[in-house]
């Protein structure tokens, strides 16, 4: 699994700004209650990203315990290391979901957010993720399913397009639904399953659309099947709606926390 190629530098500064608005701050509330960190504990954190939730499992396991945060995206990585330099018990290293740097059966906890889209061998992946916790051990997996996605539009047909070009993005669009089956696969018991949604009326620079409109515009016209112009009229629309008080987005995230077998 590589993302290196979607997070460069450019990457890694709209996504350090995306997840500090409030939607992301209580969707890493919500994993972090989920993982329920104690101090002095090992954990994971798989594609870390900017390194915010890396920050606070850091701070919660305290100097007795230790977090590991990778990522494939340097870029990411140089920004987590800035988040995360105060805790001398975080260590930011490039590796991949797919080949966890971890010994057998070495930690208390791992979690992986968005992590999962983007990889091709999910049941190698979430293999790796049950090898590396101990007996008794838990994870935390969130995802999106993109087919949750609601977003309001002038035209069905012209957003169905446009979702259909974006979720090209990923490797799995959907994989959140797949999840119960690889967990159970890899010998994890499912805890809890649950829905972390986002709802929004205004595609301001504080959410989470906001934030995504200008991406998905440029993404589906430099990647092909629809047109710069019908792009451009796309997200036009959309924020036409936003300036008559009619703009609507809604999309689902996936959380599981699943244990291995004492």
């Amino acid at each position: 699994m590589s993302t290196a190629h979607l997070f460069g530098e450019a990457g890694a500064r709209r996504l350090d700004l995306q997840y500090a608005i409030p939607v992301m701050v209580e969707q890493r509330r919500r994993i972090l209650e989920a993982l329920a960190l104690e101090p002095g504990e090992r954990a994971l954190d798989i594609g870390c990203g900017p390194g915010y939730l890396a920050y606070e499992m850091a701070r919660e396991v305290g100097p007795q315990g230790r977090v590991l945060a990778i990522d494939t995206s340097d870029s990411m990585l140089e920004v987590a290391r800035g988040r995360c330099r105060e805790f001398g018990w975080a260590e930011i290293r490039h590796a991949d979901a797919v080949a966890l740097p971890c010994e057998d059966a070495s930690l208390d906890a791992a979690v992986a957010v968005q992590v999962y889209l983007f990889v091709a061998d999910l049941d190698r992946a979430i293999g790796e993720l049950a090898r590396v916790l101990r007996p008794g051990a838990r994870a935390v997996v969130v995802d999106t399913d993109w087919d949750s996605v609601v977003w309001h539009s002038g035209s069905r047909e012209r957003m169905q397009a446009v979702m259909e070009v974006w979720m090209r993005r990923y490797v799995n669009a959907r994989v959140a639904r797949t999840f119960p089956a690889a967990l159970r696969r890899a010998g994890l018991e499912i805890e809890l399953a649950t829905a972390i949604p986002i709802v929004e009326l205004d595609p301001g620079e504080a959410s989470y659309s906001g934030s995504q409109l200008p991406e998905v515009a440029r993404y589906i016209a430099d990647k092909g099947g629809v047109a710069t112009e019908d792009a451009r009229a796309w997200e036009d629309d959309v924020r036409a709606l936003a300036r008559r008080g009619e703009y609507f987005f809604s999309l689902n995230r996936y959380l599981f926390r699943a244990r291995k077998p004492a």
